[in-house]
């Protein structure tokens, strides 16, 4: 296959590019300034196309086009600032790029573009996965217990604990097949029809991403959502493990292996259930051979609206139980999964990330991190558009103020918000790639800023 080279800044969103194409079978290597990107150009070095960021916190990106261009490798351009046809053209005409995509764009058709700059032959990619399928990921999930708790599943798939309570022992064999539906999966646990011997199938690997310790969740939500990705992303701490599931770049639903991240226990966290409204649920999910979402709602102790509510707030409470994780793993996979009975969730990344750094982010913690002297100033290119952020007034005006000349000091300063909710606004907008540092020594490459 094709030897690419992606040149882009953000690492989150060109790790995610990267591994897309490896998964297309393709060698992808990263280069995150366009220094970097000529050094790879070296006389032994060999790439039959490349990606390159127009806007470098270095170089400009037609200098890494011109050189490109030199070398005989085909690139294809993105911006997020750069926009419209005079830049397509300008890319394209001028600086020889193959084609121009402006940010966000849809990851698969940019890496379809990079193939047929690199005459990859194209094939048919982002199989769904069906039932069969996501019962085994499922599994995967729940294989990978939790030290502190039993393995379990809070999953949006279909809103539910386990109907059934595991075998005492399972058959020979029964372990590498497939999961049947829940409906027929008693009859694999009897010595009267036992369970078919078959091939477990094989699923799409995750590939691994990186550590966390050089980047965040709220940082890779904002490459899914530049990229509008359909996938995976796996996130493990130690013997935790949770998987975020995207659409389009939005979190549409969410599993972890803890078993207080059940839907049944969340439900009775929150005061929606009582204990023995649970234990009734339970057993008309096992009676009936169904998942306790179902059995809440079939006996009236939960409303389709109130099951979609709940659902929400388990997701957002998964993922914002990882914006803390300094430490860990994250993998990415191209996997699209789709089911019939999934409660159609679509969360905005830019509204998770500012709500969640709210709820989760203690005073303390919030002073450590926006430092009264830090200058923050609006990003070239964010991930979201102003205009799709949830800010109240204060906090738009907040947003006003921050343009680089102020400290953070300054800004609490002039700000109608509490302190707390100052410093987390700040933080959430600087996490979401909205604002970021500014630079304290002036440099004649140093990055513009288009300002608000």
């Amino acid at each position: 296959m094709a030897r690419l080279l992606i040149v882009e800044d953000n690492q989150e969103l060109a790790s995610l590019i990267a591994t897309v194409a490896e998964t297309r079978g393709h060698e992808a290597i990263t280069a995150f300034t366009g220094e970097s990107a000529l050094e790879a150009l070296g006389p032994h070095s060999r790439f039959d196309a490349a990606l390159v960021d127009l806007l470098l916190p270095d170089i400009r990106g037609s200098e890494v086009l011109g050189a490109l261009r030199a070398h005989g490798i085909p690139a294809i351009a993105v911006s997020g600032v750069y926009k419209g046809d005079r830049f397509a053209q300008e890319a394209t005409q001028v600086h020889g790029a193959c084609a121009f995509f402006e940010k966000p764009f849809e990851l698969d058709s940019v890496i379809n573009a990079l193939e047929e700059a690199a005459g990859v032959p194209p094939v048919t990619h982002g199989e769904l996965l069906d039932e069969v399928d996501l019962l085994v990921l499922e599994e995967l999930v729940q294989e990978t217990p939790s030290s502190e708790e039993e393995p379990a599943l809070a999953s949006v798939l279909s809103p539910a604990e386990p109907s059934e309570p595991a075998p005492p022992e399972e058959a020979p064999g029964v372990s590498e097949a497939l999961p049947l539906p829940f409906a027929q999966r008693d009859a694999v646990w009897t010595e009267a029809a036992p369970a078919p011997v078959r091939q477990r199938r094989q699923l799409p690997e995750w590939s691994l991403g990186g550590d966390l310790a050089h980047t965040s969740v709220p940082r890779l939500l904002n490459a899914y959502y530049e990229a509008r990705h359909h996938g995976e992303l796996k996130l493990r701490q130690g013997t935790v493990l949770k998987v975020v599931y995207f659409e389009a770049g939005r979190v549409v639903y969410a599993a972890s292996n803890l078993a207080p991240e059940r839907f049944g226990r969340f439900c009775l966290r929150k005061g929606a259930l009582t204990e023995a409204q649970l234990a009734e649920a339970a057993g008309y999910a096992r009676e009936h051979s169904l998942r306790t979402g179902d059995a809440l709602l079939k006996r009236g102790l939960l409303s389709p609206k109130q099951r979609r509510q709940l659902l929400e707030e388990q997701v957002k409470d998964i993922l914002w139980s990882t914006f803390a994780w300094r430490e860990g793993g994250y993998g990415f996979s191209p996997m699209r999964p789709q089911r019939a009975d999934l409660v159609p969730l679509s969360l905005f990344p830019g509204d998770l990330i500012l709500e969640g750094v709210t709820r989760t982010e203690t005073l303390v913690a919030l002073r450590q991190r926006m430092a009264p002297g830090r200058r923050l100033f609006p990003t070239a290119d964010p991930p979201y558009g102003l205009h799709e952020l949830k800010l109240a007034g204060p906090q738009a005006m907040l947003l006003a103020f921050a343009d680089g000349t102020k400290t953070v000091e300054d800004l609490l300063a002039l700000t109608d918000l509490s302190e707390r909710e100052a410093l987390a606004t700040l933080r959430g907008l600087e996490l979401s790639g909205v604002l970021e540092e500014r630079q304290q020594t002036p440099n004649r490459r140093q990055r513009i800023s288009f300002g608000l």
